[in-house]
Order: structure tokens, then sequence, then C-alpha cells
């Protein structure tokens, strides 16, 4: 099972697909930009974007699928980009099941002959609050995407319930992915939902972290592996992560991003008292686009990391 969100939990899914495992996706809701954000406050419904990208990765015929679903129709006056067609068959699915986020998504499902589950985390969108270590206040998912030097992240609203069965699959899960994705605002809203980080803190399943493999402009621009560590942490993954899954590049990336996320050996062996977890350092960035995560490398690093996690369980 893998919780995560954005363009990175796709990439995972899409390599694990071919390893032939059961596999559920529980995406996160915090995305607020772009189409997502448009649909999300024209027509009410939780931003779909992250579930159209895990759907497409999942579908039977990835590639015919993700041509249509990712085409963008033309954008309208005054907006840069128009909708993807994805967006459109999501929003309309829900609203022929009376507004129901899950059995909507069900519907396309089957539109898709999807190889597994995907499943929100909440009913419901999330809004998300930071705050930088300078004490600016930032609200929504888009403007933390875009901001350096963030501090903490909440939930900008009172207590959001998690899916019955997005808690249903942890219970149920032999193993648990976190990521790769964007730190403050795809995993880390996980964490923020009470039942979500409660139900990860009685699994039976051991749970991998996977680190990206660069720092993300803005939003973790001058942060290394630790301090991503650290901030996870931070927001209630204490002793949640069994094993953190790393890039073994030391080389630069393309150049959108800053500089590869290299584990530092010589920080101390807990943090804010809690033991850090071990780390795996495998050969799993893709060759053509060295600061992104390769689909077949990534599941295959995944797999063979069971026989490890069973020691470290023990």
């Amino acid at each position: 099972m893998v919780l995560g969100g954005g363009t990175g939990m796709a990439t995972a899914l899409r390599g694990l697909k071919r390893e032939g495992v059961a596999l559920t996706a529980i995406v996160s809701l915090a995305d607020d930009g772009g189409s997502s954000g448009i649909l999300r406050e024209q027509l009410g419904i939780p931003p779909v974007g992250d579930l159209r990208n895990c759907l497409i990765a999942l579908a039977d015929a990835e590639s015919t699928a993700g041509a249509l679903l990712q085409h963008r129709l033309p954008a309208e006056h005054g907006a840069t980009r128009g909708h993807p067609v994805g967006n459109l068959l999501l929003a309309a699915a829900i609203a022929e099941e009376d507004g129901d986020l899950e059995r909507g998504i069900e519907r396309v499902h089957r539109i898709l002959h999807v190889r597994g589950r995907v499943i929100p985390a909440t009913s419901e969108a999330l809004r998300l609050r930071g705050r930088t270590r300078g004490g600016v206040s930032v609200i929504g998912q888009a403007a933390l995407a875009r901001t350096r030097g963030i501090a903490s992240v909440s939930l900008d609203a009172g207590t959001i319930k998690a899916t019955a069965s997005a808690l249903d699959a942890i219970r149920e899960a032999d193993l648990l992915v976190l990521g790769p994705g964007s730190l403050y605002t795809s995993l880390i809203p996980h964490l923020l939902v009470p039942e979500i980080r409660e139900a990860l803190a009685l699994r039976r399943a051991p749970l991998i972290w996977v680190a990206n493999v660069d720092e993300q402009e803005g939003e973790t621009e001058g942060m290394d592996l630790d301090a991503h560590l650290d901030a996870l942490v931070e927001h209630g993954a204490a002793n949640l992560i069994d094993l953190v899954l790393a890039s073994s590049v030391a080389r630069r990336g393309s150049g959108e991003v800053g500089v590869p996320l290299q584990p530092c050996f010589t920080r101390s062996a807990s943090v804010s008292g809690v033991p850090r977890p071990p780390i795996e350092v495998r050969a799993i960035a893709s060759r053509l686009r060295p600061h992104l995560h390769d689909p077949v490398l990534l599941a295959q690093a995944l797999v063979r990391s069971r026989p490890l996690l069973k020691v470290v369980r023990s």
C-alpha cells in the first residue's frame, strides 16, 4: 500500500504494478492549485488531480488512458492552462454518484480497468496552514509549495475524518510505503489526520519512507535528507518509519531542482529522543531525469527491501 500524493506517488504505483503485487493507493486531498483548485472552488468537490494520476498509473491500458485523460482542453479566457480530461471525468463521475467521492472514484475504476484501488485519505478536502521559520503564516497547498523555510504545517480547520476505506487498507496492508512526494504538501498531510496517524501507529505491517531524490524548489529548498526526516518526526511520524529508502545518486539533477538528498551519517542517532530508522541506499533515480525516481528501479528496491524489514521489525 502506498500513501502520498502528486507525481511521485504515481511513479511508485507505475513501477509496483509491474511487480504483480496487490496495490492500494491512499491519496491526500490538499491540492488547491491549477485545475484541481478551480474545480474544488467551482464545484465544491475535493481535488481530483492526484487521484487522476494514480488511476492512470494503475490503468490496465496506461498508455492509452494516460494520453486521453492527461490531455488538457483549451484554457478559458484569462486562464493559463485548461482542465485535463481526467479531472472532468472524475468530476462527472462524482456528480453522477450524487456527490459521493468514493463511489465516483469506483466508477472511474471500472471504466479504466484499474489494477488495484485508489482511495481518498479523507472524504473532504484539506486546507493547509503553514508557518515559516520567520513567523510568516502561509495558507494553502499551492502557496506552501512555493515557500522556502517552512517550520510547521497544520490543518486550517477542525478535526478531519479519514475514510473508512483508508483505515481498513492500512490495517490490512502487508507493506506500507510513504512517498515519494512533496514533504509538506503531500506526505505530512496524511499525518495531520488523527485517525490515519493512529491507524499507522497500530499497523501490523512495516512502513518504508521513500525519500525524494532531490530537494524541491521552494518547499524543501536547502533541506537535506535528515532535515526531511526531522520534519516528518516533528509532524507525528515518530516511531512510524521502519526503513528509509534513499537514492545513491551523487551528482546534481537536471537543473530543475537543487542538490540530491544524500544521507548525513554523521548526524545524531536520534531526533527528539526518537531513534533514527535505518537507511537503505539504492540506485533508484531515473537515468534520463536524475532528479526523479525511476519507476522500475524504485519498485524493485521496495520489493527487495522486504527481507531486510523482517530483520528491522524483529
